[in-house]
């Protein structure tokens, strides 16, 4: 069996073909720092639940921000395994993601322990931005002046390069220019001009990136987000995405990581067709987990059409993570809704649904530059806004039912609607589902229906808890039930649970095999049962014996 030592000697010897292997492994495992013992324990389970956040997003006068969201966490009753906490890191631009220094915490929210305290009582999942750095970093100041190491490490392209086949999320200018100390270069910006991107073929960019990573599991931290990972690789001629450069990088991250710390899970985020972002998971050798991203606009499609035509067609025939690995299942987070992971199953008439609902709920959309033409990128509004809240309830239920650890960004499961003031106030279109408040504001906000759509959501979450039906690798069988149904069969034998939802605007009929327990009712459910326009139910035949009346439809 190949040892660790090959594994990642080889690994760095397809990377960096010009550095002698044996001196980076060196400097390599010095960088991370001893190894950790493994806890062995399981990777995840029907307890796992992920909460998005950002470290400022309530605060509270008295204390520092990543103080406040510890209490938040408190609050929730253990209805989150796992917090997702959105850079922390000091900043210039995009919601942290402009990073200045990675192995720092910004003053103004805290400092190490205050993650620390966090991840003693929580798994935290923290972001490794690997694309990119800010314009304010000391890389880039040492580009400038023609410095060590930055002059290496900040990435450059001849203006007269074959980049017409690059793809990228943005419609700024790829290639920006700025004067340094050897005359005027054009640095490459994947994401704009205040996110200049890394030479990864600079083993310096490497090793910093290894320190960064030592900080973070030294903090507790053991859910790794490599950020835009996508786009790391960039060779001319080519769309410089998912590059097999791309996927060897994450191939060697994985085992860097698995050397350091055993119990440490990888996660890419890639925001692209289901295809491409499933070659991130096929080979079992690189991420552990990758968001379902193609679920969070087909869901979206479903709940505003009222259609399950094509979720459940896509449900049926899509390829699933293969084991070891598995999907985190979101419909909101701190960016927009995806529309890039559904090209070729949505025809533009159903993309154009999803922009016209969009503004109908007074969001907007961004695009991308492609090959043929500016299409949609992401949908920019906030949920609450986009669904209501009982639609919104019913989507987050789904992400809980299907196979996947399920994932809930703050602001949606407090309701939050569109914060057009930030957009007004010269925010981006992502900053319309960014609010932000204090404890104070939060406590005024948060509505009676507001407070008891999050309740019930978090008493939904304590019912999957205890079903090992609703473990992320349990089975999923996709039923093809005629829209506006939508469900699927987790589990296997007496303990599996059936999950039908009704997405569209009116009561419809569904038979049952058997009488069963609604889990999330009490109810039993004999025959036919009647389904209320957006809810969910949860059937199960391993303990049916009465407890409230029988929901069943009237013969009438």
């Amino acid at each position: 069996m190949t040892s660790q030592k090959e594994r990642i000697t080889r690994r760095l010897q397809l990377l960096y073909s010009d550095s002698n292997v044996d001196a980076l492994f060196q400097r390599c495992t010095s960088a991370l720092g001893d190894p950790a013992p493994s806890s062995c324990r399981v990777r995840w389970s029907e307890d796992d639940v992920v909460l998005v956040a950002y470290p400022d997003q309530v605060t509270d006068q008295e204390q520092a921000p990543l103080a406040t969201l510890a209490n938040v966490l408190s609050e929730m009753d253990h209805a989150f395994s796992t917090v997702h906490i959105l850079p922390f890191f000091p900043s210039s631009s995009d919601g942290g993601f402009a990073v200045i220094n990675h192995r720092e915490v910004a003053e103004d929210l805290g400092d190490w322990t205050h993650i620390e305290s966090i991840s003693a009582n929580n798994r935290v999942m923290a972001d490794l931005v690997v694309n990119h750095v800010s314009a304010s970093h000391r890389w880039v100041q040492e580009f400038r002046n023609d410095a060590d190491p930055g002059r290496l490490c900040v990435l450059t392209a001849r203006p007269d390069a074959d980049l017409s086949a690059v793809v990228r999320p943005r419609t700024t200018d790829l290639l920006v220019p700025h004067e340094t100390a050897s005359g005027l270069r054009h640095v490459w910006c994947t994401f704009g001009p205040d996110q200049i991107d890394v030479n990864w073929a600079e083993p310096e960019v490497l090793l910093e990136t290894l320190r960064t990573l030592r900080r973070l599991l030294e903090a507790g931290i053991r859910w790794i987000r490599l950020d835009a990972i996508a786009y790391t690789q960039k060779r001319p001629g080519t769309g410089c995405v998912h590059l097999e450069e791309t996927h060897e990088l994450v191939r060697l991250l994985r085992d860097l990581l698995e050397w350091r710390c055993p119990d440490a899970l990888l996660i890419t985020e890639t925001n692209v067709p289901h295809a491409q972002n499933l070659s991130y998971l096929r080979d079992g050798e690189q991420a552990h987990l990758a968001y379902y991203f193609t679920l969070a606009p087909l869901l979206t499609h479903a709940l505003i059409t009222g259609s399950t035509e094509l979720i459940t067609e896509w449900l049926l025939e899509s390829e699933q993570p293969p084991p070891g690995t598995t999907f985190l299942n979101f419909l909101a987070s701190h960016d927009g809704i995806g529309v890039r992971p559904v090209e070729g199953l949505l025809n533009d008439s159903e993309v154009d649904k999803l922009v016209n609902a969009t503004k109908r709920a007074n969001g907007t959309w961004s695009g991308y530059t492609a090959s043929d033409g500016v299409r949609p990128y992401e949908l920019n509004v906030a949920p609450a806004s986009l669904f209501g809240l009982e639609r919104l309830l019913t989507g987050h239920t789904l992400l809980a039912s299907f196979k996947g650890v399920p994932v809930y960004y703050l602001p949606a499961i407090d309701g939050e609607p569109n914060d057009v003031t930030a957009v007004h106030n010269g925010g981006q279109p992502r900053a319309i589902n960014r609010h932000k408040s204090t404890v104070v504001e939060r406590s005024k906000t948060l509505t009676a229906s507001r407070r008891s759509a999050r309740d019930e959501l978090t008493r939904r979450l304590a019912i999957r808890r205890s079903h090992s039906a609703f473990h992320p690798d349990a089975n999923q069988r996709v039923l093809n039930l005629s829209s506006p149904l939508l469900g699927v069969v987790r589990g296997q034998g007496p303990e599996a649970v059936t999950v039908v939802a009704n997405l569209g605007f009116s009561m419809v009929k569904y038979r049952l095999a058997e009488p069963s327990l609604d889990l999330l009712t009490g109810a039993v459910a004999y025959d036919e049962i009647c389904v209320d326009p957006g809810t969910v139910l949860w059937l199960s035949t391993a303990d049916n014996k009465s407890v409230k009346q029988p929901a069943n439809c009237s013969s009438s």
